[in-house]
């Protein structure tokens, strides 16, 4: 599969603050990702497209109150380019999908967990809904590297790359921050990615 790679990003996440650095192939940054989930009324998760979070905003992820879904906005937060909703499947199950215009008109992808594909302690995999095809793999590092890689395996365009990073790790992070706050309760702690 990894011929076939048409995108190809690798993440970093900080040990303290749980920030998360974007590279390209090269160690080039792409993104610094600030993440302030206790600041109320600021995006949980913010793209930089810097070095740090003096930068320009790419984009946007704020988790919903109440509710296991995300909004995801593109662009200026003020006025973005492209503004979507990562919803969450039922209770228990861990997948999460979001619908968008891409080259063929609108098309439904869900991540979910896998074993089958990816490398670390968390995988997951793209899936356009229609077909059922893999189109991108998150390989979401471990607790000691915590790193990690998304793989994107179709020539969508731009705005489907940036979807597909900033929904993957907008999952990573939301289930990093379910089991601090389990592990917390119970007296343990835990990050992914």
């Amino acid at each position: 599969m990894d011929s076939m790679i048409t995108a190809q990003y690798f993440i970093k996440q900080s040990q303290f603050r749980h920030h998360y650095t974007v590279t390209l192939r090269g160690d080039r940054q792409l993104y610094h990702v600030h993440n302030s989930g206790f600041t109320p009324g600021k995006p949980d998760l913010t793209f930089h497209k810097s070095t740090d979070a003096s930068g320009p905003i790419a984009g946007v992820v704020k988790f919903r109150h109440f509710s296991s879904d995300a909004e995801i906005g593109l662009g200026d937060p003020k006025q973005p380019k492209v503004k979507e909703i990562l919803h969450k499947e039922g209770f228990f199950k861990t997948a999460h999908w979001f619908r968008m215009t891409v080259k063929d008109g609108a098309q439904t992808f869900t991540w979910k967990r896998t074993h089958s594909l990816g490398r670390g302690s968390e995988w997951y995999k793209l899936v356009e809904e229609s077909t059922q095809s893999v189109v991108a793999v998150f390989s979401a590092g471990s607790l000691v590297k915590r790193n990690g890689n998304i793989d994107i395996y179709v020539p969508l365009g731009e705005q489907f790359y940036q979807m597909t990073l900033f929904t993957g790790i907008a999952v990573v992070e939301k289930s990093r921050r379910q089991r601090s706050s389990g592990a917390g309760a119970g007296g343990g702690g835990g990050a992914g990615c």
